[in-house]
């Protein structure tokens, strides 16, 4: 009989990815759980043979109907759009002196909490796969406390296993690597930076020189199904290629042929690329990275080799010699 996998934001890049994987293999169903099941992307899994049900992680309840029957749920939280982009409404909704990073960093918590709570009712699960980042508050030692996106997945970690320890015994956690594919929100997300002779040089904040894990989130899939495949209690980066930012300019500039550098630059610099936190968010998740390691050093982070799980991954410099780069080559 087939197991039932339970995909949580199925139309998001985790998501979809994460279906990808497990609709190549038949003996698995995947439910898809989506906010809105009438929308394009929705339609397009469902003619595909997965189930679609509505749900809200703002809603327990609906997320407790959707994962029930389930042997493995893959569980992911999205930081608000607000956090970019507030809106009058978003504004509306903060409290006496909170910023709006403040509340995108609540507002997610709480979704993954909600997450939890639900999943943790499903009797006879296998197995919770949670995406996560690393703590940049912990393992900066309080030098970075403003990498909201980061310890905002973190903490629903530490919420499950100080809740549901039980539960907590049945969790493996997924930290996805930097998104290489990133650059398309822009110079705030991805500080490239065209010069007037047409090179180009990439700033990004930082004191060290710390290898990056890069990654394609189209591979999601590929390793949430590496995890299915080993018992929980497991901590791995997802990454295709661990980088430094200067080998990865070189590796760009070689195979695309326009001249690049790389340059260190400073929070306060990469924070005046964008208003109202957002520049600075960026600043200090890249400065977290190169000072401590993308994932701060957490000793129970593991890589899929350490693991001893093979994951054929998208090596960076097939992704760069796939990608179209004119829409970064043609901003002024």
């Amino acid at each position: 009989m087939a197991k039932l996998i339970v995909i949580i934001g199925i139309t998001g890049n985790q998501g979809s990815s994460v279906a990808d994987a497990f609709l190549q293999d038949s003996g698995w169903k995947i439910r898809g759980l989506t906010r809105d099941p009438s929308k394009p992307a929705s339609k397009a899994l469902a003619a595909r043979g997965i189930e679609i049900v509505k749900g809200d992680i703002d809603d327990i309840d609906s997320i407790k109907a959707a994962v029930q029957g389930a042997s493995v749920v893959f569980g992911n939280t999205v930081f608000s759009e607000a956090f970019s982009n507030p809106a009058a409404a978003h504004l509306a909704k903060l409290g006496p002196g909170q910023t709006i990073r403040e509340w995108c960093y609540e507002t997610e918590l709480q979704q993954g909490k909600n997450i939890a709570d639900a999943v943790a009712t499903v009797a006879g699960l296998d197995l919770f796969v949670w995406s996560s980042l690393s703590h940049a508050k912990k393992w900066s030692r309080g030098k970075y406390t403003g990498v909201f996106h980061f310890d905002s997945k973190a903490e629903v970690v530490d919420y499950i296993n100080d809740v549901y320890p039980q539960f907590a015994k049945k969790m493996s956690t997924l930290q996805m690597g930097l998104f290489i594919t990133n650059w398309k929100w822009g110079q705030a997300a991805v500080p490239w930076e065209k010069l007037a002779d047409g090179s180009m040089v990439l700033r990004i904040p930082g004191n060290g020189d710390v290898p990056i894990p890069l990654v394609v989130p189209s591979d999601t899939g590929k390793f949430v199904k590496a995890l299915v495949q080993l018992p929980p209690g497991k901590s791995v980066i997802a990454f295709g290629d661990r980088l430094t930012w200067a080998d990865y300019v070189k590796l760009w500039s070689r195979i695309t042929g326009v001249p690049a550098t790389f340059a260190k630059a400073t929070v306060e610099e990469h924070s005046a690329l964008a208003p109202g936190g957002y520049g600075e968010e960026m600043a200090e998740m890249y400065a977290y990275a190169m000072d401590f390691g993308y994932d701060g050093g957490d000793p129970s982070v593991m890589s899929a080799e350490q693991l001893g799980i093979d994951v054929p991954v998208t090596r960076m410099e097939q992704y760069i010699r796939d990608e179209d780069w004119s829409p970064l080559l043609s901003r002024t």
